[in-house]
């Protein structure tokens, strides 16, 4: 059952952070193959994952006995989505800072799923290394 629920949440990091299948304008997917489809890999997942079942009794209401324990875990990888537009919204505050600007940055409002680190890094204002090193050395 612990694996069962951690796989589902990798699974699920896996659709919304990773598996980028580009199509063209008839809808066919476009990719050279399984070699460019990205998965979740050891660099991808948490180093310390802690699952924690409770022992929830019988239930008449269950269906056919179903505990149910692949798609909650594959939808509470959500939180990872969620999480990245947040620290996007902040990189670009603080980009703003930086460069003596006080005003908010209210123009980023949604994150396409996959955000995939390119993506990602062009949002945050990172997309180029001369804006890199500036973020890193916090000096405009």
């Amino acid at each position: 059952m612990f694996l069962q629920i951690e796989g589902a949440y990798v699974q699920g990091i896996g659709f919304f952070m990773l598996e980028e299948y580009p199509t063209n304008s008839n809808g066919l997917v476009i990719s050279k193959g399984t070699w460019t489809y990205k998965i979740p890999t050891v660099d991808t997942i948490p180093k310390q994952f802690n699952v924690e079942i409770l022992n929830s009794g019988h239930h008449q209401n269950r269906v056919l006995s179903s505990k149910a324990s692949g798609e909650p875990p594959l939808t509470l990888a959500v939180s990872v989505h969620c999480a990245t537009m947040a620290a996007i919204r902040e990189a670009r505050q603080q980009l703003l800072s930086w460069s003596g600007q006080k005003e908010s940055d209210s123009t980023f409002q949604y994150l396409e799923v996959p955000a995939t680190m390119p993506v990602v890094k062009e949002l945050c204002g990172l997309d180029s290394v001369h804006k890199f090193l500036q973020w890193t050395t916090g000096k405009n």
